[in-house]
């Protein structure tokens, strides 16, 4: 029979000030925790049950209809009969109605603690426990002379652990439940960031440029064109098979790429690159073909999954940027998932490659999307003025540009 326990973990600058905290305590005190910190709040357990599937189950459904909730830290206090430390958590309603339905649902199969089948609850995270009785006078008098540590946070996740292990997470801004690995997954961590800002109403930076009267005036005397491309993948094997490239090897494909792009593009040129430049095992980093390739460049990244792209000390990423051209306003985005619900112009993106050719061809009208993948324009960056010439805005389908090399 396995052990189980429902609880919720910190993120972010709380997560890191509490297991500094913690260590602290341990290493001042001379503390042998029996198990590496993980900074949480537990709202039910440990407690066994032979009913996982069951419990599984509820846990979904509770946590699904549930909005989301926050609470926050109110200071530092202690359970003197088993000598515990810990920093006590304000909860709002919505969080304690939570925890109180969770109680009266596992009750019936789960064999609950005490504390947790009361409706007034004691919502704390540990910072020490079972405590020799002089060292939690000590720690209690250390404790008290620290400033009180305050966050005010929104509730991400809800975990459900078996026998110390993740076996479910429910993430309240996704949407969705977690497995073990999805809920370890820093890409999909970094999905739950960018909605929390949304929700907050933290809009990022975002630039924009606008190449007009001055651009023009500078051209008369130094020509600069701009251009668009994205989802190269340079070093990346599989995508000759998963886009269906035709190149009979990776080094063909580099060879091929790297020569369209510096044949087309100046030194002074400017490029608006949408993201995954390189991935792969054992691939070279960004700043590898960053340097190889001509132009002033402009990188969007693909925010939702930095693998794709190693830092950069030649240039800085941007998650998005507006540019307006001929009078025209553009968004330039990686994925197309990511405009914002208030935005109606023409957005410029990638990540699609040729796989959802009905949806993001080189260019749909009716969305009003232009897909710069490179398998639809030829592996060769495309050009602003190119798009004008096509008169992009008349046309309804264009599925790429046709092969000229």
């Amino acid at each position: 029979m396995g052990r189980y326990l429902i609880e919720f973990r910190f993120f972010g600058k709380a997560k890191k000030e509490i297991k500094s905290l913690i260590w602290d305590i341990n290493k001042r005190h001379h503390i042998r925790p029996r198990h590496r910190p993980v900074p949480h709040v537990s709202l039910a357990g440990p407690f066994p049950t032979r009913y996982e599937r069951k419990l599984v189950n509820d846990f979904k459904n509770i946590c699904e209809k549930q909005d989301v909730m926050q609470f926050h830290t109110v200071g530092y206090n202690t359970f003197e009969d088993n000598r515990v430390v810990y920093i006590e958590i304000k909860p709002d309603k919505n969080l304690d109605d939570f925890r109180w339905e969770l109680s009266q649902t596992l009750q019936p199969y789960c064999k609950l603690r005490t504390h947790d089948l009361k409706k007034e609850f004691i919502f704390h995270a540990t910072l020490a426990m079972k405590l020799h009785p002089k060292k939690f006078e000590q720690v209690k008098k250390y404790i008290s002379k620290k400033p009180k540590l305050k966050f005010r946070n929104v509730l991400l996740r809800v975990t459900l652990i078996k026998n110390r292990k993740i076996l479910q997470e429910y993430d309240f801004l996704l949407k969705k439940m977690l497995k073990r690995r999805e809920a370890k997954s820093s890409k999909i961590l970094s999905r739950t960031f960018y909605k929390l800002k949304k929700y907050l109403g933290i809009s990022e930076p975002i630039l924009e440029i606008d190449f007009g009267f001055f651009y023009k005036f500078k051209n008369l005397f130094e020509k600069r064109n701009i251009f668009l491309i994205s989802d190269t993948h340079f070093d990346h094997t599989n995508i000759i098979e998963y886009c269906n490239r035709p190149f009979r090897s990776v080094s063909e494909m580099n060879e091929a790429m790297l020569n369209n792009w510096n044949k087309t593009v100046g030194k002074k040129d400017i490029v608006f690159f949408l993201g995954d430049m390189r991935f792969g095992k054992g691939s070279r980093e960004t700043d590898y073909w960053l340097k190889k390739l001509n132009g002033i460049i402009y990188f969007i990244n693909n925010k939702d999954n930095p693998t794709h792209d190693t830092k950069s000390k030649i240039t800085k990423y941007y998650n998005m940027l507006f540019i307006r051209y001929r009078n025209k306003k553009f968004l330039l985005v990686h994925d197309p998932i990511d405009v914002p619900k208030y935005w109606d112009g023409w957005t410029i993106c990638g990540h699609k490659h040729n796989n959802n050719l009905r949806d993001f061809p080189l260019i749909n009208g009716k969305n009003k999307t232009i897909n710069v993948s490179v398998e639809l324009i030829n592996y060769t960056p495309l050009s602003m003025e190119k798009l004008f010439k096509l008169d992009f805005e008349k046309i309804g389908y264009m599925e790429k540009i046709e092969k000229t090399f």
